[in-house]
């Protein structure tokens, strides 16, 4: 039989169904998962000879006699043992008859356990015990994760006969030999043999720093080639927008005064330059809550409708969507561009006229939900789309939205800071701009965080506010109480404070569970001012824009990530009033959480708090788990065995980085599809790696 990376792990030497079934509770389906499967810890095989007291050790050793001999808590088991070297007692305190007679005369056998002192004599104490031992007398033997079943034994069997079978296969260079030499690289087949067995500990780094590269350099060739293949012929758009100059008329009657920010002038013009490229722009825009993103989407929709196309602004709430519709309305229709809402509670007769209007061409932009990726919806000649809240969407959603028309340009909004690490494993394949300055006139947040027993100054300080006319958000991390943590719950709460700490004032409760009619029309009475203080889960967290909100309260704050609460805490900058942030944590807290609420409480801009909230998260999410599941516990695997301490990881990540992206950049220069012999293998790994979808390859 010929093996493959694809070959399921059951058909190796030793393992079949049954194991192969305990392998699959690890992740490992095939032999690639069992090859990144990374040791967790490494012991050390030593004669007899060499042994010392209190540590932990792998040996080999033939057994000589096996005896019972009484002690104070009861019989022990004990196997007198040699390798040659030395003798050694291995004793068992709990033991079966059966395990006994496994034991015979001259078998050579595995243990590994603690070295401690019996009667002033070092032996070996309840340890491991291995009746197949390696062949070979490896300096190191790898400590794998486990699950019930799953011996080391086993595993170990299994990496070795996947190591062996393999070896041409892994002989294979699947990186440029130019890269290979520069950062001085172990051979493949090494890196992987070393990182499993080692003949020492620096090759375990070794091994991991070429094998956690050629991961990111997969990722980053991806995303590059795909960025590469969105760069086909697009929609050059006309130089100039007498649109965008009466929406700027437009914005100064309203405000007098007005001026948009260097950042958003600066991120406009790199949008403009995009969309008057004879390329299809794929641009990622982030900026901070209140920073003024949608007025820049604004001056680039009426761009694409001003040269004759459509444009779609695609949000992951019906709440969003028709938020961002009743901002641009009355902007549209004063500049006479006929604009519509296509979201699911759109009432069938109007979405039949509508799916006929955006058909027609009739209707030049259309803010909706998912609904604008059904079948139904046809546009006439769309150009442009922008998709708010880009995380929340799948990438299959975008991929579809895109077909509707002939490549159009693509912006896409996030106000959830990211991070530079994610920025390049994520969105690697998208321009970003960053709005990192906010409008002048808007004042920071205040955020105080109040400890449990100062629970009533906080309600007290928000009823103060709600008497001077502003509303507020309460939030809970729970919509019920649970038996499992003593938290409290919206649900529970919001009767409580009726009746106690917010009783007089009109409150509303809103979470994930309710009917999203019933969600809506809560926010509507919320929005209208019906409401003075909103109850919620994190439903709250993107999209609700309410400008006479002014306070949250957040209960039980350890309970959310720093970013999180960030995001909550933007709810309520969205004018220029002062707002404020409440923090209320529970009795007992851990040091990570009070670092998190007292760094919250000093900063206030959100990239600083992404790059800390992951630092305070650690490395588990460098790819992002949605985007990249197995890889990214396959790179944290890596990168933990090469770096002791964790924020010395998103350091060597970065760096890493900016040499993968300028090397694939100067082959990309050199071959930007990738179809020259020398870059063959390169273009084979990545569809060895990736399914067709991942590629995303532009549909028009």
């Amino acid at each position: 039989m010929r093996y493959t990376f694809d070959t399921s792990v059951q058909y190796l030497k030793g393992v079949g169904p049954k194991i192969a079934e305990l392998f699959g509770k690890l992740g490992v389906k095939n032999i690639e998962d069992l090859l990144y499967l990374v040791p967790r810890d490494y012991v050390p095989t030593r004669n007899i000879k060499d042994i010392k007291v209190g540590e932990r050790v792998y040996i080999i050793a033939r057994v000589l006699s096996t005896s019972v001999e009484p002690s104070s808590k009861g019989d022990m088991f004990v196997v007198k043992v040699t390798d040659g070297t030395g003798n050694l007692d291995i004793r068992f305190f709990k033991y079966s008859p059966r395990a006994r007679h496994r034991f015979r005369w001259n078998k050579w056998v595995g243990f590994e356990g603690e070295i401690k002192l019996w009667m002033n004599k070092p032996e070996m104490m309840h340890p491991s015990v291995d009746f197949n031992p390696p062949d070979f007398p490896y300096p190191y033997l790898p400590i794998y994760p486990l699950t019930l079943g799953l011996t080391q034994s086993m595993v170990r069997r299994a990496t070795l006969s996947a190591l062996r079978e393999l070896e041409e296969e892994l002989s294979e260079e699947i990186l440029p030999e130019e890269i290979v030499e520069k950062e001085n690289f172990l051979p493949r087949h090494k890196a992987f043999w070393y990182l499993h067995y080692p003949p020492d500990m620096e090759y375990v780094r070794e091994a991991s720093r070429r094998l956690s590269f050629e991961e990111l350099f997969y990722l980053q060739l991806l995303l590059l080639y795909r960025k590469q293949t969105y760069r086909r012929k697009g929609i050059a758009f006309p130089k100039g927008s007498r649109f965008s100059r009466q929406f700027l008329e437009l914005l100064q009657a309203e405000n007098p005064g007005f001026k948009l920010t260097k950042a958003q002038v600066r991120v406009l013009w790199e949008i403009f330059r995009d969309m008057e490229s004879p390329y299809a722009m794929n641009r990622l825009l982030q900026g901070d809550v209140g920073s003024g993103k949608t007025i820049v989407a604004t001056f680039a929709i009426l761009k694409a409708i001003e040269a004759g196309y459509q444009a779609a602004f695609m949000a992951p709430t019906e709440i969003l969507a028709e938020q961002h519709y009743i901002s641009l309305k009355p902007w549209f229709e004063k500049l006479n561009i006929p604009i519509a809402l296509l979201i699911g509670s759109v009432r069938p007769k109007d979405k039949k006229r509508i799916h006929e209007e955006i058909a027609e061409g009739k209707i030049k932009c259309v803010v909706g939900t998912h609904a604008l990726i059904e079948e139904k919806v046809k546009f006439k000649k769309l150009g442009f789309v922008v998709i708010d809240e880009q995380h929340r969407f799948g990438v299959m959603q975008r991929v579809r939205l895109r077909s509707k028309g002939r490549r159009p340009d693509f912006l896409v909004m996030t106000a959830t800071p990211i991070p530079r690490t994610l920025t390049l494993t994520i969105y690697g394949d998208l321009d970003v701009s960053i709005i990192d300055e906010m409008p002048p006139g808007r004042k920071p947040i205040i955020t105080k965080w109040y400890k449990a027993h100062e629970r009533e100054s906080a309600y007290e300080f928000l009823r103060a506010q709600l008497d001077k006319g502003a509303q507020a958000y309460v939030v809970f991390p729970l919509v019920e109480e649970s038996e499992k943590v003593e938290l409290r719950a919206a649900t529970s709460m919001f009767e409580e404070l009726q009746k106690g700490m917010l009783a007089g004032y009109s409150l509303g409760l809103i979470h994930g569970r309710l009917p999203g009619a019933e969600k809506e029309r809560i926010m509507h009475e919320f929005r209208d001012g019906k409401l003075q203080a909103l109850v919620a889960t994190t439903v709250i967290e993107v999209g609700i824009d309410v400008p006479n909100a002014t306070v949250i309260l957040i209960e039980h704050a350890e309970r959310f990530g720093l970013a999180q609460l960030h995001q909550l805490r933007g709810r309520v900058c969205r004018s220029t009033k002062q707002a404020y942030c409440l923090l209320i944590s529970s009795p007992h807290i851990s040091e990570e959480a009070k670092e998190r609420l007292s760094w919250l409480e000093k900063e206030t801009d959100g990239f600083k708090i992404a790059e800390k909230d992951l630092e305070l998260r650690g490395p588990g999410e460098i790819l992002g788990v949605r985007q990249h599941g197995k890889m990214n516990t396959r790179l944290v695997s890596l990168l933990t065995r090469q770096f002791k301490d964790e924020r010395l990881i998103f350091k060597a990540i970065n760096d890493t980085l900016d040499r993968i992206r300028m090397y694939i950049s100067n082959i990309m220069r050199e071959d930007p599809l990738l179809t020259s012999p020398q870059y063959y293998i390169l273009q084979r790994t990545l569809s060895q790696r990736y399914t067709p979808s991942e590629f995303l390859l532009d549909s028009g």
